[in-house]
């Protein structure tokens, strides 16, 4: 007797598929973590409101907002990669999610890919956002700076998170 075309083929999918699997259901749960959306989006959006319309501080002669903006990008980044990756990662290990993670055909190196990975999409969703909105400098300069330093604090709050 031969298999059919529909004949079932046991064993893991391919590390790529588990991989692109793991990084989209990591962005969505980064996206629909009201504490992270609050984290990354509104509180740096409403610094950048408040700073560059309300005269708090003497920033100097030139625009307001292009005086606040580097510090809200450096606020957008900390929060996403530090805070809100310490908190989900703090929150997977208290109800045992990365025991069960660990039970997957994925490798641990495969899971801290996918979290890295759904961190830098939401940094670069940020970036290009207040980029089109407020900044004319290179794009690739502004990308590059902000996602080494999003990486380096990712990794610190992982570690948090995980201890």
């Amino acid at each position: 007797m031969s298999e059919g075309a529909f004949s079932p083929r046991p064993g893991p999918a391919p590390l790529p598929r588990m991989l692109v699997a793991q990084l989209l259901m990591e962005t969505r749960l980064l996206l629909l973590n009201g504490e992270q959306l609050l984290l990354t989006i509104v509180i740096p959006t409403l610094v950048l409101v408040l700073f560059s319309t309300v005269n708090v501080v003497d920033l100097g002669a030139g625009q307001r907002v292009n005086s606040v903006l580097p510090g809200v990008l450096a606020i957008a980044v900390m929060s996403t990669a530090f805070t809100g990756q310490a908190i989900a990662t703090g929150f997977e290990r208290r109800y045992g999610v990365l025991k069960r993670v660990a039970l997957t055909p994925l490798p641990r190196w495969g899971f801290i890919t996918a979290k890295t990975g759904s961190v830098v999409l939401v940094e670069l969703g940020v970036i290009s956002w207040v980029r089109h909105k407020y900044m004319d400098s290179p794009w690739s300069s502004a990308v590059i700076q902000v996602m080494l330093g999003g990486l380096l604090v990712f990794g610190v709050g992982l570690l948090i998170g995980m201890s």
